[in-house]
């Protein structure tokens, strides 16, 4: 396994003979500089914790696929999209994820997906980033609206009529009309 020297993001790649026919266990936590450039990537307030516990096994020693299953946690700081103040989360995952080498000579191949539901990733050559792999699951477990448990609940409503001429830019539609 080795560690991304020129990438800001956690960068921790297992190569396919590390996974050997044993497996190995991968656990980081990710450094002050890797979750910065992470939370700017993410438009996060801020990331105060990332950390993976992950297993990487042999799939099917016929076909050379990976399977990496383990934990991911984070604490993050997102924007709530009502009233824009901080909202703090914490977010404790397992995943699964199938990795399958993609043959040379197709690389077009058609992938059969079984009934279980679960596809196959294509395996890179040079092996699986571990960190990529959390950055990854931790952008889909963000919550896309998060919202500050004091905003108001429902949509929210703007002023029209009366109430719009009272508005901040009520002003400037004056000076508009002026010109």
């Amino acid at each position: 396994m080795t560690a991304g020297a020129g990438r800001a993001e956690p960068t921790r790649l297992v190569a396919p003979e590390d996974v050997g026919r044993r497996g190995i266990a991968v656990a980081f936590e990710a450094g002050p500089q890797e979750r910065a450039a992470l939370a700017r990537r993410l438009e996060l307030l801020a990331l105060d914790r990332l950390a993976a516990t992950l297993r990487f096994e042999p799939a099917d020693e016929a076909d050379g696929g990976i399977r990496v299953s383990g934990t991911i946690e984070a604490d993050v700081v997102q924007r709530c999209v009502a009233t824009l103040e901080p909202v703090p989360q914490a977010i404790r995952e397992t995943i699964a994820v199938l990795y399958a080498p993609v043959p040379a000579d197709r690389p077009e191949r058609e992938v059969e997906v079984p009934l279980d539901g679960e596809a196959p990733e294509p395996l890179p050559e040079a092996g699986v980033d571990a960190g990529a792999l959390a950055a990854e699951h931790l952008a889909l477990l963000l919550d896309p609206y998060p919202r500050h448990p004091d905003a108001p609940s429902g949509p929210l409503e703007y002023a029209t009529g009366e109430a719009a001429g009272k508005a901040p830019f009520a002003a400037l539609g004056q000076l508009k009309s002026k010109l």
